[in-house]
């Protein structure tokens, strides 16, 4: 099987606003590691643009930033730029007092109109980096919308 049949892409978004960015140098170090042919960084503001993004364009679309009480319109406005199988990562999800309460929206099942998520169509893992203050956690959503994707199955016995 052709497993570059779909060529892998990740989309980085940032404004590079913050006094300590470091997104800025993405591109070059991508490059170095001949990883650019997979990697679009843009910098803007997430929000300005999110409406011009391809539908399945991605396969993960990484978002570093402070988005708070906005991030359920964010994640609506993006979500279908997201292939089948593909993942939205969302940093700082689990101790910022805003992106935890919409992270625990979406594992109380709550409708699409409260957390820009279709129900049943998104599986949820979030990790924590317990040595950090800050900055220390992801949440990754994967986009399993139904009937439309499936992993596939290349052996029988594990």
């Amino acid at each position: 099987e052709n497993f570059d049949a779909k060529p892998a892409s990740l989309l980085c978004i940032d404004n590079c606003d913050h006094q300590k960015e470091t997104a800025s140098s993405a591109s070059q170090v991508a490059k170095r590691l001949n990883l650019d042919k997979y990697m679009k960084f843009i910098r803007a503001d997430a929000f300005e643009i999110s409406s011009s993004f391809e539908k399945e364009s991605c396969d993960m679309l990484w978002c570093d930033f402070g988005v708070g009480s906005r991030i359920d319109e964010f994640v609506k406005s993006t979500w279908e730029t997201i292939r089948p199988g593909g993942f939205l990562v969302l940093h700082s999800t689990l101790t910022n007092k805003r992106t935890r309460d919409w992270l625990e929206c979406t594992r109380e099942g709550k409708d699409e109109s409260v957390t820009g998520l279709p129900l049943g169509e998104f599986q949820e893992i979030s990790l924590l980096e317990p040595i950090k203050h800050y900055q220390n956690s992801i949440s990754i959503f994967q986009r399993r919308p139904k009937g439309r994707y499936e992993e596939p199955l290349y052996s029988e016995y594990a």
